[in-house]
């Protein structure tokens, strides 16, 4: 292959950021895991892998000064003979928190415990979250027999918020904001980061406003929640899987309702002010050993005092139906995202839908009782989003029902 035909494109400024994490909050990794029935055969997951990436190179990419190029090799699939994923303390899993190899972005595990699990981890510098799903459904179009989409563009946020254009200034970082599960301070020998999966046993309509509100109501003083915002919204026809989420920050007071929430959110997706975030990428023009500095300035600011540039952030991954991504030999029986690691916010969240069910995946910075009161906020959060889907369908029951019956 020529030089003019490898895919190659400009590492974002947001990537650039992202680089030092790998050394100040490791593994630093997003991690899609599709738990199911069945078994997948190795040789036909490699094959998948391989097919899928060619068609989206973003997940072949090695970095080659200030640029991620094409290294024409598939991410590697590794077997882990009887490995089953715990459900608790996932901080521990050696599976979850092992690093990659330092020139590897992407790679692909097979658990073949009970229940066999496919996990695909990749590094936040080459993808965003959604980059990592739409590469995911094309691993599974392929094990079905179909051929992949592809997601051959490479354009991420820079270069299309430079063609789109924002609308205003960027929001001001400063760290002030408080966290729902408060801070601690860092013992030497215990984990820096602690990583949950929660399973609410019903879908909720707008979890990302209804956990917002919660998170508000059990900080101190106002809640600034970051929600990263997929730009792919404003071209459809945009086919990348790179970094091409913006976050949009709200800032919510004390007492403030799900109901204000959501339209704040959508005021701000109106205004586009996700896009005014990508001038607060600036920062990263500074060297990468003083990046590191910061950063590491950030979690102790944050761990010591509880002053942090943002309160939480919660993503919202999308809806999935599983029937769709199942294949002959395979049926995934729910679908959940690990969070990276962060130092400048205490919590990260992700929630995916399907099968009726909620997935909850939450990085949480550790320190001295964080552990205890972070499991007593998901009971909260897990109780509140059951009682309120239930609210909410014995609503619609009584409406279906009408008023004029016996």
């Amino acid at each position: 292959m020529g030089n003019d035909t490898v895919f190659r494109r400009a590492i974002s400024p947001t990537e650039r950021m992202y680089h030092p994490m790998r050394q100040v909050a490791p593994p630093f990794l997003m991690q899609l895991a599709l738990p199911g029935d069945g078994a997948l055969d190795p040789a036909r997951l490699r094959h998948a892998v391989e097919v899928a990436s060619a068609a989206s190179p973003g997940a072949r990419l090695v970095r080659s000064g200030a640029h991620w190029v094409d290294s024409g090799r598939a991410p590697r699939v590794i077997v882990v003979q009887g490995h089953t994923l715990s459900r608790i303390d996932l901080e521990a899993d050696p599976i979850i928190t092992a690093p990659l190899e330092p020139d590897t972005t992407v790679e692909v595990m097979l658990l073949t415990g009970d229940p066999v699990t496919v996990v695909l981890r990749v590094f936040h510098g080459v993808m965003d979250g959604m980059g990592m799903v739409l590469w995911m459904r094309d691993i599974f179009r392929v094990l079905r027999g179909h051929d992949p989409v592809g997601h051959p563009d490479p354009v991420a946020d820079r270069e299309l918020v430079r063609r789109l254009g924002a609308p205003g200034l960027p929001a001001l970082m400063v760290p002030r904001f408080r966290s729902a599960v408060g801070a601690g301070r860092q013992r030497t020998g215990a984990p820096r980061h602690l990583l949950r999966r929660r399973t609410v046993d019903a879908t909720v309509s707008n979890p990302v406003a209804k956990i917002s509100a919660l998170l508000a109501a059990r900080t101190a003083g106002t809640t600034r929640v970051m929600i990263p915002v997929d730009l792919r919204r404003h071209d459809p026809a945009l086919r990348s899987t790179a970094n091409l989420a913006l976050p949009l920050f709200l800032d919510i007071p004390p007492g403030l309702d799900w109901v204000a929430v959501k339209e704040q959110m959508k005021s701000g997706l109106r205004g586009r002010h996700e896009l005014n975030q990508m001038a607060a990428t600036r920062l990263t023009d500074i060297p990468e050993s003083a990046n590191r500095v910061l950063l590491r300035a950030l979690n102790g600011l944050g761990a010591r005092f509880g002053r942090n540039l943002a309160s939480a952030t919660v993503s919202h991954m999308g809806r999935f139906d599983l029937d769709e991504l199942a294949c002959p030999e395979f049926r995934p029986t729910s679908i959940f995202m690990l969070p990276q690691h962060s130092v400048a916010m205490p919590l990260l969240f992700t929630v995916l839908e399907s099968g009726g069910r909620t997935e909850l995946g939450v990085s949480v910075r550790n320190g001295d009782g964080v552990r205890a009161r972070l499991d007593s906020l998901l009971d909260l959060i897990a109780a509140e989003l059951e009682q309120d889907a239930a609210r909410h369908e014995a609503t619609a029951s009584s409406v279906g029902r009408g008023t004029d019956g016996p």
